[in-house]
């Protein structure tokens, strides 16, 4: 009914341009003067919350006044102390904060916001987004920490399934449509890491490696599953019809502006294209296959398995040859013998002499022990360290 009472009264909201007939990665057919579609995206509206959009400052005070006149005709009001105004500037051309007033207040302009669970940030990225949702999944596990988690009268497959069903979906909150870095991946892993070692009880003392902890827990990586419920999504989208606007979103880009020459902001699209090639899902037809829900979902399920065992794999290997390397490397820098070059101390373990050589002075032309430290000097006098208990 409000929709009904604003119809054809609101000014032009941000404006885009969409094409839904295919080639979602191919941009250069948005500039196409005929079968290319401009529309408007004015509001948001959910329930009780609504978000007006506006490309002006001039535009913005309109579209309040239309919806708050609307509002009153069906006996509501429009609450201003919850009502902010949320503010990108232009890279390339930054301007001051908006004034913007409603009934002679001037509402107040914020950096981030929270809309129906999401954090929203000026910066266009999900710096905010992540560090709320890390909260959010840390008190739903210590909240079952002591019931649940450190209960020896449960089963370990129990605690799991408990993890999985709550403080995963908490953890992963409308993770389909993130445009993800590296940097927010480290931090959901290792989130995801330090859960699962205090569930299976695993100390770093027991010097476990994540792989271990993953195959013993039965389960997968964050950026396995991130792959898998972004791919999901994005095959429910393209299934919508036309006049959808999540999937006119997703096919369009701004009619007004251009990016900056350089290096750019991650776009949506190219961390679904990197999904895309990393399941080895063609990215020129994968649409057509997207468009059956059940072969959709099979393959991306296949595929996601795929991509665990190769990400598997691939840090096996990597760690073997970490562990080559570095045995390597101490080849090469101790001698044979495990006996002191410098002091003709005899150790019994590599390691042992490898500490040992450190007592000795710094060369500091090549950095190491110095190899004539000792030569027509007696022996060093070495400390003996004790140290005191009190119980």
């Amino acid at each position: 009914m409000i929709l009904h009472l604003v119809d054809e009264k609101l000014p032009t909201g941000v404006e885009i341009i969409y094409r839904t007939d295919g080639k979602l990665f191919n941009l250069s057919r948005l500039r196409a003067k005929t079968k290319v579609t401009t529309t408007s995206v004015i509001e948001l509206q959910y329930a009780d919350d609504n978000v007006v959009c506006a490309h002006s400052e001039e535009d913005l005070p309109a579209t309040l006044n239309t919806f708050a006149e609307a509002y009153e005709k069906l006996g509501l009001s429009l609450n201003i102390e919850k009502t902010k105004v949320f503010f990108q500037q232009a890279p390339a051309n930054p301007s001051a904060m908006p004034g913007i007033q409603f009934n002679g207040v001037t509402l107040e302009n914020v950096d981030h916001f929270h809309y129906l669970g999401s954090h929203l940030s000026t910066k266009v990225n999900i710096d905010t987004e992540i560090q709320h949702r890390l909260s959010s999944a840390s008190a739903a596990f210590f909240r079952m920490k002591q019931r649940v988690f450190d209960d020896w009268d449960i089963h370990r497959d129990t605690k799991v399934f408990v993890y999985k069903a709550i403080v995963l979906p908490t953890l992963l909150y409308t993770c389909e449509t993130w445009t993800v870095y590296r940097r927010h991946t480290k931090l959901l892993e290792c989130f995801h890491q330090r859960c699962l070692r205090k569930i299976l009880q695993i100390s770093w003392e027991d010097s476990r490696t994540n792989v271990s902890v993953l195959e013993e827990a039965k389960t997968t990586s964050i950026e396995a599953m991130l792959l898998r419920h972004q791919l999901r999504w994005t095959g429910h989208v393209v299934r919508m019809p036309d006049h959808r606007l999540p999937k006119q979103l997703l096919y369009s880009e701004l009619k007004n502006g251009k990016r900056n020459v350089g290096g750019q902001e991650k776009r949506c699209k190219d961390g679904l294209k990197a999904n895309l090639k990393n399941c080895g899902i063609d990215t020129e037809n994968w649409e057509a296959l997207a468009l059956e829900r059940s072969n959709w979902r099979s393959a991306v399920t296949s595929s996601a398995v795929e991509f665990k065992e190769a990400q598997m794999g691939r840090f096996k290997e990597k760690r073997a040859k970490r562990k080559e390397r570095q045995a390597n490397l101490d080849r090469d820098r101790l001698p044979p013998g495990n006996r002191c070059p410098h002091c003709r101390r005899t150790c019994r373990s590599g390691i042992g002499l490898f500490s040992h050589m450190r007592t000795h002075p710094q060369d500091p032309i090549t950095g190491g022990p110095s190899s004539s430290a000792y030569e027509g000097s007696p022996k060093p006098i070495r400390m003996a360290h004790f140290s005191v208990g009190v119980y």
